[in-house]
């Protein structure tokens, strides 16, 4: 008998803000190329705080400090095991300047990153994985 397992998991997301704009990372799914906003599954035992640091550091290369939580939105993972997320987003500052993703040790192939405004992010140039992170953006940003 094959019984479904529906899984949920936990994300931490982060919102880094430099001159009015937001750091954004392109993400490479198989066929799929994405934009989506530095930050990852925790691991278990880790704080949010905790498991934000690693992963922006893990993706960016950066230092930040964690401002205050922006707000928290989820989504259906259409690459692998379809499993439901729910991303706690935070505001943050970068504590150094200079992005590194080409030695980044996350697991996604992270291939560019830019500087956007909020309106930039909105656009159809910028194509996410899920809508849900367009509105948190237009909604508490």
């Amino acid at each position: 008998m094959n019984i479904a397992v529906n899984k949920i998991h936990t994300a931490v997301k982060a919102v880094i803000k430099k001159d009015n704009k937001f750091l954004v990372i392109k993400k490479v799914f198989g066929d799929d190329v994405i934009w989506d906003i530095p930050g990852g599954r925790m691991k278990y035992g880790e704080s949010p705080q905790d498991a934000l640091l690693r992963e922006v550091k893990e993706e960016t290369g950066l230092d930040v400090e964690i401002i205050g939580v922006l707000g928290v939105w989820w989504f259906f993972r259409r690459h692998g095991d379809n499993s439901q997320v729910v991303c706690l987003t935070f505001n943050c500052h970068s504590k150094n300047k200079d992005v590194d993703i080409n030695n980044n040790s996350a697991d996604e192939d992270i291939v560019e990153f830019n500087w956007v405004t909020k309106e930039e992010f909105l656009s159809d140039q910028y194509p996410v994985d899920h809508d849900s992170i367009k509105k948190l953006i237009l909604d508490k940003l």
